[in-house]
């Protein structure tokens, strides 16, 4: 008798333990205006699990939905500006990890019809002669792996990275020098996500030319903001 009272009490204690430890378990939440999202952690995001991106609250067909917003600006191609404006909210210029996420902003690129800046930058370590040509797409600098590299190291670019928009550089000229039969390519050094519709491909990731206002009498379609990320509190 002694003994089934002993376990019984054992049993009862291990239960209430379970129930404060689930009690006192933190839950995560982003700052205003941001929206949390699962990730799988990876070695190439340091494992992490939780991602804020900016929101805003959009009304289309009289129903209301959550998408992670771009922070508005104009000037986003320009690099500097763009980190800036993240920085505005503390977080960082930041990229899309999976399809939910990826659905979401390309919801927010539909509704303004213009192009979103993103992390992602050309990799220094893949130029072979001169700024901004060079001569292969291999190995450490095939397009799926590390010819473009993220500031953000809490995303993990495996998958954004099978979303180009044609062969990169998607928005750079190819030539050859006379006496040389070798493709050389004219690297554009930033990353945006385009309007899908518009392009009518299956990725809507391009390159483009750093520091440059898009040309619209030539067709070079316009910034309507970046994508910035945070950690959860």
């Amino acid at each position: 008798m002694i003994l089934k009272l002993l376990i019984f009490c054992s049993l009862l204690f291990s239960n209430f333990a379970a129930d404060a430890s689930n009690s006192t378990e933190k839950v995560l939440h982003c700052q205003k205006g941001f929206k949390l999202y699962d990730r799988v952690p990876t070695d190439r995001n340091r494992n992490t699990s939780h991602w804020c991106m900016k929101l805003d609250l959009f009304s289309q067909s009289e129903n209301l939905y959550l998408c992670p917003q771009v922070v508005e600006h104009s000037d986003v191609y320009d690099r500097p500006t763009a980190r800036s404006v993240c920085m505005d909210y503390d977080a960082v210029i930041t990229n899309v990890e999976n399809q939910k996420e990826l659905d979401d902003v390309n919801a927010l690129i539909r509704d303004n019809n213009k192009r979103v800046a993103v992390d992602g930058v050309f990799n220094p370590k893949c130029r072979s002669f001169d700024d901004w040509k060079m001569r292969k797409f291999g190995g450490l600098c095939d397009k799926r792996k590390e010819l473009f590299i993220l500031e953000d190291d809490h995303t993990d670019p495996t998958f954004i990275f099978g979303k180009w928009a044609g062969e990169p550089p998607t928005a750079s000229d190819k030539y050859k020098e006379k006496g040389d039969d070798v493709d050389i390519y004219t690297i554009a050094e930033c990353l945006s996500l385009h309007n899908l519709a518009a392009i009518n491909t299956t990725g809507n990731l391009k390159d483009f030319l750093c520091g440059e206002e898009p040309d619209k009498q030539v067709g070079e379609v316009p910034f309507f903001g970046v994508l910035c990320g945070c950690e959860p509190e």
